[in-house]
């Protein structure tokens, strides 16, 4: 039996010889790029790739074929992904979307609720100079108001750490052709809000957004309370003013209940003692900056095997921190999705521009959501 440092030291001859074999390769590809860029013909050519795989395997022993195959698409993929960014390179304009600097001092910014509410915090604390800083009923009524030029910028709730994608803003984001311009993460923190004269054990309805109430589930949960949604925190303290019913009480922030004069009956009452919310704000021309911290994404998929994974893939290749995908169900087309993404970066920067151009080139559909700063409490968020 050999040794294995023998063995590996073949394996090193092995790998030194596919690495003057992949620059080559490399080099071939630019080839092809230049090409394309002239013809202005597809990178992806699906037929051409399956049958330059069928080709190269077909007389491959079996116990290495899947092997071989894997590493032959994988060698496909990166060539591809190095044309897109040659191409980019030698002309940026093969990237459709431009970009403007975030506006960041706006007039006028519109929340869904009422003074007090998470969202109203969430708007002072992201344009604390905008000169007006007015509500609307709905999420709906936000984006509305930011199409119609009625607000330059609007700020709704996207997610919750407790209970996850706020799924009617997602859906907004795609009936509405607006951009995410910048992001803040909130810290949440319920209290059980009633009037004056009320206690804990007078209470036997309770009124707030389905969220906050979600949030709050085992405490509510185990007092027995019946639950009344509302459309907002705010909304919900408002009309416990407005009853003057001691048996009636809200979930909602602190500032809530001393703006509409009720007593806190109990104080951070969210299962998650770390709950957050991260609220977007949204405006309609696409920015971006040096400083931008994460990119948003949604796109659509052929329903075939490998073809998330492929798309996948193509953030991994370029070291690319993926933070978040979830997907909703296409209306009109049952049991196919459409997907959300999130990941690390900024369009300004060329990895980024790299891989919008391949995904916007290469999925059955693409829309670039926005690029953007998260911050938290006035600094700026990382993922750890």
């Amino acid at each position: 039996m050999r040794m294995l440092n023998e063995i590996r030291e073949d394996i090193n001859r092995v790998d030194n010889e596919i690495r003057k074999l992949f620059a080559e390769r490399m080099k071939l590809a630019e080839q092809v790029a230049e090409y394309k860029l002239e013809t202005n013909d597809k990178v992806l050519k699906p037929d051409r790739e399956t049958a330059l795989i069928k080709m190269m395997s077909d007389d491959m022993p079996e116990d290495i074929k899947h092997e071989y195959i894997s590493m032959l698409k994988t060698s496909i993929r990166v060539s591809r992904m190095h044309q897109y960014q040659y191409m980019l390179k030698q002309n940026p304009e093969k990237l459709k979307y431009h970009y403007l600097e975030p506006n960041n001092k706006p007039k006028t910014v519109v929340y869904q609720g009422l003074p007090a509410s998470y969202q109203s915090q969430a708007a002072k604390a992201m344009f604390k100079d905008a000169e007006v800083i007015f509500h609307v009923e709905t999420f709906e009524d936000v984006f509305k108001a930011v199409s119609e030029d009625k607000a330059e910028i609007g700020v709704v709730p996207i997610e919750n750490s407790s209970i996850g994608t706020i799924n009617e803003v997602c859906d907004l984001l795609m009936k509405y052709d607006l951009y995410i311009s910048r992001s803040h993460i909130n810290d949440i923190r319920h209290c059980l809000a009633g009037c004056n004269s009320a206690t804990i054990d007078d209470v036997k309805q309770v009124y707030s957004i389905t969220p906050a109430l979600d949030q709050c589930k085992n405490y509510l949960k185990e007092k027995g309370f019946e639950l009344c949604k509302t459309t907002n925190t705010a909304v919900a303290a408002q009309q416990i003013h407005d009853f003057n019913d001691i048996t009636k009480a809200a979930v909602c922030s602190e500032d809530a209940a001393r703006l509409y004069g009720l007593k806190v009956l109990a104080a951070c009452i969210n299962d998650d003692k770390t709950n957050q919310t991260r609220f977007v704000a949204i405006s309609k021309k696409l920015s971006a900056s040096e400083n931008d911290n994460r990119v948003s994404i949604a796109f659509t998929l052929p329903h075939e095997q490998g073809t998330l994974a492929a798309a996948l893939s193509m953030f991994s290749d370029r070291n690319i921190n993926l933070t978040e995908i979830h997907s909703r169900p296409l209306a009109e087309t049952p049991w196919n999705y459409r997907f959300y993404a999130d990941f690390e970066g900024s369009l300004a920067n060329e990895d980024t521009r790299s891989l919008i151009y391949q995904l916007s080139e290469e999925l059955s559909s693409f829309r670039l959501l926005g690029s953007y700063q998260i911050t938290q409490n006035n600094e700026v968020y990382y993922e750890n």
